[in-house]
């Protein structure tokens, strides 16, 4: 074997001798690649990188011909690709489809209502799993269904009431003498689809963990009538 001071002074002729040994010996040269490579997993990432940042059009006809050539499996890979990906990432993806969202209103309109069973099944999943996770979250939608059981006549909900300090009746005469109310707010119209009950200083600005902010969240000098639509866009502000 020529020393390394003649390899290094005949970088050339070293080229042609491994070409013509390659050529000679594909199957030693596959296993001494697959070695090398096993071996060295950081070399290849890096060499990979680069002429990726080289060639991108050789790359992207590469990718073309084995997604081609292999659709199942390309589909088994980016898959995987993209769970590893949003797993890395989980804040990337939901920027995207909410910038995504905000700009095409009318896709997800149509969406929605191609798709209402699985919004549906969405909606009821992670309202399980915030029930289960989220004790404050829990604890509002607890008052929340126990102050519309009360104003829609359904049942008297005394605890959630006992909170707010006043009686339903008491809670209608507040909400409608209120500055925020507009002349078409009735009785009649509350809740979705007509007007909902607002927190003036949100909820998510008040500490659970102190009784004295809790009983002023819901104490009905916080709380404000406001058409639906508007309530839903103000969210935690």
């Amino acid at each position: 074997m020529p020393s390394r001071k003649w390899r290094a002074a005949n970088p050339e002729k070293v080229k042609e001798a491994s070409r013509k040994w390659r050529a000679a010996n594909p199957e030693k040269y596959k296993e001494y690649l697959r070695k090398w490579r096993a071996a060295n997993p950081e070399k290849v990432k890096e060499y990979n990188r680069k002429y990726t940042l080289a060639n991108p059009e050789k790359n992207k006809e590469a990718s073309r011909k084995w997604r081609a050539k292999d659709p199942e499996k390309a589909r088994k890979y980016n898959t995987q690709k993209n769970r590893i990906w949003r797993a890395n990432n989980p804040e990337k993806p939901r920027e995207a489809s909410r910038k995504y969202r905000e700009a095409n209103p009318e896709y997800q309109r149509k969406w929605n209502a191609a798709n209402p069973e699985r919004i549906k099944k969405c909606r009821r999943e992670w309202r399980k799993h915030k029930h289960e996770t989220d004790p404050n979250w829990k604890l509002t939608q607890n008052m929340r269904s126990g102050m519309n059981n009360a104003l829609a006549g359904r049942s008297k909900s005394a605890p959630t009431m006992k909170i707010i300090g006043c009686t339903a009746e008491a809670l209608f005469k507040h909400l409608l003498s209120c500055a925020s109310r507009e002349p078409w707010m009735t009785r009649e119209n509350y809740g979705k689809g007509g007007w909902d009950v607002d927190h003036i200083i949100a909820i998510q600005k008040w500490d659970y963990g102190c009784p004295l902010q809790f009983a002023l969240c819901w104490d009905k000098s916080n709380l404000q009538p406001m058409e639906h639509i508007a309530n839903i866009k103000k969210g935690a502000k």
